[in-house]
């Protein structure tokens, strides 16, 4: 009888052993979770910074393709504008045309490039709409005097939640203003490559009716 006594013993305390681990490793993932589901300033600020960051990428590299759209409408005018001086008198009608089609497509293309390249300003509906003063931005600031731009950031600092608000309204503005930005770009190389279809068009077509007529 004492043997399985403590036959029986060593199996409950076995089992309580047992029990007690998985009781930990539950309230080890339980503690997990709820970390994972708690608010963690750490992790936001790091998503304000790639925002922020990424916006600014995106910025410049809207600005470096309208630099390159001007570029080659640049270059292609100066071509296309140099084959009246080579072309010959009894094709001076035609190319003019030709030049004439691909320069008016290139300007165009250059002009919306340079509209996507103006600097970012908060405007719109939405924003006119909205309460933000775009306090974070240079070119809103700008036209208060020092005591009002000291007065609206005290009023963005004294608040931590009023401060996260300001930067998400900011975000937000300045992510409408590159989708328009993207949208002239997207419009300038459209444009361009329409330009470009219709001068090489014109100039086969001249060349096939010559040949069958």
């Amino acid at each position: 009888m004492k043997e399985e006594n403590k036959i029986n013993e060593a199996q409950t305390e076995i089992v309580e052993v047992v029990k007690k681990k998985k009781d930990k490793k539950k309230d080890k993932k339980k503690s997990e979770r709820d970390k994972l589901e708690d608010y963690d300033p750490r992790g936001v600020q790091t998503l304000f910074r790639t925002l922020s960051r990424n916006h600014y990428n995106l910025l410049r590299q809207i600005d470096q393709k309208a630099s390159v759209i001007l570029t080659i409408n640049s270059i292609i005018i100066s071509l296309v504008l140099g084959l009246l001086y080579i072309a010959p008198d009894a094709r001076q009608i035609e190319v003019l045309t030709e030049v004439r089609l691909m320069t008016a497509f290139c300007m165009v293309s250059m002009v919306l490039a340079l509209f996507s390249m103006l600097p970012h300003r908060y405007m719109g509906r939405k924003y006119r709409d909205s309460s933000y003063n775009g306090i974070l931005y240079a070119g809103n600031y700008s036209t208060k005097t020092l005591q009002e731009y000291r007065r609206e950031m005290h009023r963005v600092m004294d608040n931590g939640k009023g401060l996260y608000d300001e930067m998400i309204d900011d975000l937000y503005f300045l992510g409408v203003f590159l989708d328009r930005k993207q949208r002239i770009v997207w419009f300038s190389v459209i444009i361009f490559i329409v330009g470009l279809i219709v001068a090489i068009g014109y100039a086969i077509t001249n060349e096939l009716w010559k040949v069958f007529t």
